[in-house]
């Protein structure tokens, strides 16, 4: 039996309460229907327990004829969609059964009665992601942030979500990782150009649980229907073959890259996806629990001057050169007592050239005023700056 007009069905059962144990109820109910399609783990919400399955249909109609797999792997017509589904909630005891969204018998339940899903776990990763342009986008809630380096860029765990459009086009491309459960979703932001509100992202996700209802026999309808549905499902249309040309330039190692996009992956394959774009693979380890690394460090934020203070703090450790000169304040008192000599020696120097150069005439008087003032003030401050630490650092000796 074929079908041009083959389709699929989202099919969400949902539990009162936490059990976790559920998953094997719908998974065997599902089984023993003969029912053509995936399944996934348990997924624990505050209030209650749902388990999801995509199920095959021989056609796009609203009330679709499901699939059915005999034993030697063919193709049949099952029951329709609304008969199966009120037998599988009889079956299986499910509070509600939710098909492409919507419950079948009734209202819809929201969010206040089902709960909000667990805890979740979110890293982020990029070669050019900085600890301060994440700090300014966690903004003023009250957020942690462990970071740490590594050989392809900064890393960071997050007790909050930051919300991705916040951090800036110069952070990117970047990875973000979330778990919650057993489900594992990478996004992969993309820069974009300038003219872009939103810059463009290329998603995967990655349930660990995830099953065929039924393993088909090897080379028959059922499991030539059943890849097809799985490309249905994890496809990607022009505007993501866009993107991968422009995050992965080598053509062998995209050409891997769509491969593995197409098909649903385990963890190996997962991190091998994230290797061909340029990220750190060991980024899903420290995801799925392996220690972090003991330099890592915590940026809190909070409150306006919190959050400031760990940003600026994060903008002095990722300066580098001549941008150092900008932040000496946990300078050692000889280094600061130096560099503010320098300082004002150089002010001199700037402030000769600018009374007698005919270059600066275009120059207002009071614009060069201005900027000498601020020139000698700050090589004041951190000259007195440094006297004042040497003499504390004396006195407790």
């Amino acid at each position: 039996m074929d079908s041009t007009e083959f389709n699929y069905l989202n099919l969400e059962f949902i539990f009162m309460g936490d059990k976790p144990e559920v998953a094997q109820l719908v998974r065997t109910a599902l089984a023993d229907r003969r029912l053509l399609g995936f399944i996934g783990g348990a997924v624990e919400r505050e209030n209650s327990t749902q388990v999801t399955a995509e199920v095959a249909t021989v056609s796009e109609a609203r009330d679709a004829v499901l699939y059915r797999i005999d034993a030697k792997g063919k193709l049949r017509e099952g029951s329709r969609v609304t008969k199966l589904v009120h037998e599988l909630k009889n079956s299986t005891g499910a509070s509600y059964v939710l098909v492409d969204g919507d419950e079948i018998d009734g209202p819809t339940p929201d969010d206040e009665v089902l709960g909000d899903f667990g805890s979740t776990n979110e890293l982020l990763h990029g070669p050019k992601l900085k600890g301060s342009e994440l700090v300014l986008a966690a903004g003023f809630a009250d957020n942690e942030i462990t970071v740490w380096d590594s050989a392809s860029g900064l890393m960071a765990m997050l007790k909050e979500p930051v919300y991705a459009p916040n951090i800036s086009r110069s952070n990117r491309p970047f990875l973000s990782l979330t778990r919650m459960g057993n489900v594992i979703s990478a996004s992969i932001e993309a820069k974009g150009s300038r003219r872009d509100i939103f810059s463009s992202s290329l998603g995967i996700v990655l349930d660990l649980e995830r099953t065929p209802i039924l393993e088909p026999v090897a080379g028959s309808p059922a499991a030539l229907r059943l890849e097809e549905l799985e490309s249905l499902l994890y496809g990607y249309g022009e505007e993501d073959t866009e993107l991968l040309e422009k995050l992965i330039s080598d053509p062998a190692a995209r050409a891997e890259a769509q491969q593995l996009l197409a098909h649903s992956a385990d963890l190996k394959d997962l991190k091998r996806l994230l290797s061909l774009f340029g990220f750190d693979p060991r980024s899903v380890d420290y995801l799925t629990g392996r220690p972090l690394p003991e330099d890592r460090r915590v940026l809190a934020t909070g409150n306006p001057i919190k959050t400031l203070r760990a940003a600026l703090a994060e903008q002095e450790r990722e300066a580098k050169g001549i941008e150092r000169l900008l932040y000496r304040h946990s300078w050692n008192p000889k280094a600061l007592i130096g560099s503010g000599i320098a300082v004002l020696a150089s002010g001199l120097v700037a402030h000769q050239v600018l009374a007698r150069s005919q270059k600066f005439e275009w120059l207002p008087k009071s614009a060069r005023q201005v900027l000498m003032a601020a020139w000698y003030a700050d090589g004041a401050f951190y000259l007195g700056k440094g006297i004042i630490d040497a003499l504390k650092a004396k006195r407790s000796n």
